[in-house]
């Protein structure tokens, strides 16, 4: 069975991969979802800002939300040259220095793809002052293979249009697999397992799944899914970046080491992050080892997830996140192990049938 389930997050990572959902330009990886679930659902929906929201299950005694993002770091035309050179703006955080050469995707008005390439400066024409100089996004250009302003509007690109790297999966013999926005397409892979293995499983739990958009420039789409349906607690499941390979030290989080309880999160700058509900916190470790389940803990202050805003909605949602390691956070190419991935379907799914036979209660009344 484990084979089987190996199977099919791998086909799925795969798939959804490979489609371009950069924030704010979701459709495609949201209709590919809903394609995937629209035979295990009781409910299944898009909401007024492009979230999609999926339930299952009869939903008694406990109600259980679960957030993965569907979009991607990538970038937005900002200006077309009258040599059919195309500028751009960065969409998500991302480190300039890994997109000279790089080949993206451009999403043209009738959502064909456009290959392109972020041009480099020919090697053998550079000076001595170029070769040591790091250039921001502002100085790089996109060419697409035409010469004029007049062939790129033609082509159906225009300011805003999005952008997205162009890599592509590769799944190694040792489970290791390679392909731009793991962040968060494993969420995704993850959560439609999830949903589909539990749908008919369930006797006391309703589970809602949110697709949430956006979340790569602040969560936009986690601040409003959860209002409408009000769970009685979140998980987030995303990604977690770790250090490179020449770095990791035994206790560092790493890859093949399992999924990651994620105890504490913030970003100073913006405010957001959220301590994991101590409940929560306990259940999962309490699931991970009684089904052995290997997992990692974590405190991070550079990062923020959906359940950042998720748990402030309505009258205060307690949340907690399940992250998977990827290495080369944000880049044209990241990398993960499917041992993580499956790890985390089994302890998210593990642990919401723990809700259905115990769910867990917060709050009280003193008086």
């Amino acid at each position: 069975m484990e084979n089987r389930l190996r199977e099919r997050i791998n086909e799925l990572l795969e798939e959804l991969t490979q489609l371009a959902g950069p924030s704010g330009g979701e459709e495609a990886v949201r209709e590919f979802i809903a394609e995937a679930l629209k035979d295990h659902c009781t409910g299944l929906w898009e909401d007024p800002l492009g979230n999609l929201v999926a339930k299952v299950g009869p939903g008694e005694a406990c109600k259980v939300g679960v957030l993965a993002h569907m979009d991607e770091v990538g970038f937005i035309v900002s200006a077309i040259t009258d040599a059919g050179l195309i500028k751009f703006e960065l969409v998500g955080s991302i480190d300039p220095r890994c997109l000279p050469g790089c080949e993206v995707d451009i999403v043209c008005d009738d959502h064909s793809l456009r290959r392109g390439v972020i041009g480099q400066e020919s090697r053998h024409l550079q000076g001595l002052t170029s070769q040591g100089a790091v250039s921001t996004h502002k100085s790089m250009l996109i060419d697409v293979g035409v010469s004029s302003y007049q062939e790129v509007r033609e082509l159906k690109i225009d300011i805003g249009s999005r952008i997205v790297f162009a890599t592509k999966f590769h799944a190694y013999p040792n489970g290791t697999l390679k392909a731009k926005a793991l962040d968060d397409r494993i969420g995704c892979a993850v959560l439609i397992e999830a949903l589909t293995s539990l749908a008919h499983k369930l006797k006391n739990t309703t589970f809602y799944g949110y697709f949430t958009i956006q979340e790569e420039i602040g969560a936009k789409g986690a601040r409003v899914v959860a209002f409408d349906t009000r769970p009685d607690l979140t998980i987030t499941v995303d990604t977690v970046p770790t250090k490179n390979p020449d770095q990791i030290c035994p206790r560092d989080v790493e890859i093949k080491r399992g999924p990651v309880i994620r105890l504490f999160d913030w970003v100073p700058g913006y405010k957001y992050g959220m301590f994991t509900h101590r409940l929560i916190r306990n259940r999962l470790r309490e699931v991970a080892a009684e089904d052995q389940i290997p997992y990692q803990t974590d405190v991070l202050t550079s990062t923020f997830l959906d359940s950042s805003q998720v748990h402030l909605t309505a009258q205060g949602i307690p949340s907690g996140s399940i992250c998977i390691p990827r290495r080369y956070a944000h880049a044209p190419v990241e990398l993960c192990h499917l041992d993580d991935v499956v790890n985390g379907q089994r302890l998210l799914s593990d642990f919401i049938l723990s809700l259905d036979k115990q769910p867990l209660r917060f709050g009280k009344k003193y008086i």
